[in-house]
């Protein structure tokens, strides 16, 4: 009987042994969650040319794109789009001067981000005179606009859609807050001097806060936008809406 217990005894010691030789020994810890570093920027845009309302955000988990987060805009979830890419479409998903609030989490990260803009509020470019929207020769054109409720501030864009971007136009801020720019005549010319004849299309953006490119965006943004506005992570969140555009039609003299 006691050579049985010492058996088992001996059996027991081994098992013991055999548990302890395959830890190395130690005492085996948890490692903590890596902790990562998140960089958001978005856009919420009602656009009265293209008819529709746009949401518009990339995220970034240290340098790579991030398709696993939720992103909330109000009411509405912004699906991934894949290579980080979040956006959401459609007529009417916000009002003018409506405050949204923005979620954007991931739960496996234990992150979370709470923001919220404002939709500036409806506005327009005042009507150009007759020798403007025919501008024979490229001459300068002033341009006006109606306050926008909520606005941080404007900027006009002008582009020609027959030409590749950045060879003729102007894009600039309203430094001066008085919602009025001169468009130069070398807006309508080549870095040559030459004269581009053709259909301009005229923009001008009110903003909240900021604003960011966005899918279709046909003009350019300025330099001197504010940039790195949220807490929480890096990046920047703005809004805006886009005026129903004018046109201006250049010809040779």
């Amino acid at each position: 009987m006691s050579h049985l217990l010492n058996e088992k005894k001996r059996l027991i010691f081994l098992l013991l042994g055999l548990l302890l030789l395959s830890c190395g020994g130690k005492v085996t810890t948890r490692t903590p969650s890596t902790e990562y570093k998140f960089t958001i920027n978005g856009v919420v845009v009602k656009d009265l040319n293209l008819n529709k309302d746009v949401a518009s955000f990339t995220i970034w988990r240290d340098s790579d794109p991030f398709d696993g987060a939720l992103v909330q805009v109000g009411f509405d979830t912004v699906k991934n789009q894949g290579n980080g890419n979040y956006y959401k479409e459609g007529s009417e998903l916000f009002d003018f001067g409506q405050n949204i609030s923005i979620i954007i989490s991931s739960a496996q990260d234990d992150f979370s981000l709470a923001t919220s803009i404002v939709i500036p509020g409806f506005f327009s470019i005042v009507e150009l005179p007759a020798n403007d929207t025919l501008n024979t020769g490229g001459h300068s054109v002033a341009v006006t606009w109606n306050p926008s409720d909520k606005a941080s501030g404007y900027f006009l864009s002008v582009i020609n859609p027959d030409v590749a971007l950045g060879l003729v136009g102007y894009t600039v801020r309203d430094e001066n807050k008085d919602r009025a720019e001169n468009i130069p005549p070398d807006a309508f010319r080549t870095k040559q001097d030459s004269l581009v004849q053709g259909i301009y299309e005229v923009y001008v953006i009110a903003y909240y806060k900021t604003f960011l490119e966005y899918l279709e965006m046909p003009f350019d943004l300025p330099e001197g936008l504010p940039t790195n506005n949220i807490e929480g992570a890096d990046g920047t969140i703005g809004a805006g809406v886009v005026a129903q555009k004018k046109y201006i039609r250049v010809v040779a003299e």
